[in-house]
């Protein structure tokens, strides 16, 4: 699970790094999420709203940034089944 976890985070930062259209503060936020996701990796808690932030994102996402939803939306399902 921490394999696929990590791919995904790999490709949230791919996409972050293509996609010029993010205002401050959304690549700021997803930033954030990325290293979240890092300290699960570094068996540090995440923040409580981890989840919340994910799903928003990818609501958010939805319409003008499909690929990015598409790789929260995993991270989401993937958080999901390790219990975050």
């Amino acid at each position: 699970m921490t394999q696929e976890l990590k791919q995904q985070l790999e490709q949230l930062h791919s996409a972050l790094q293509k996609t010029e259209a993010l205002d401050d503060e959304t690549h700021q936020l997803l930033l954030k999420v990325a290293s979240d996701i890092d300290a699960i990796e570094a068996t540090n808690p995440p923040s409580d709203e981890l989840t919340d932030v994910l799903n928003a994102q990818v609501i958010q996402f939805e319409q003008d940034h499909p690929a990015l939803s598409a790789i929260l939306r995993q991270l989401t399902d993937t958080l999901g089944r390790m219990g975050v």
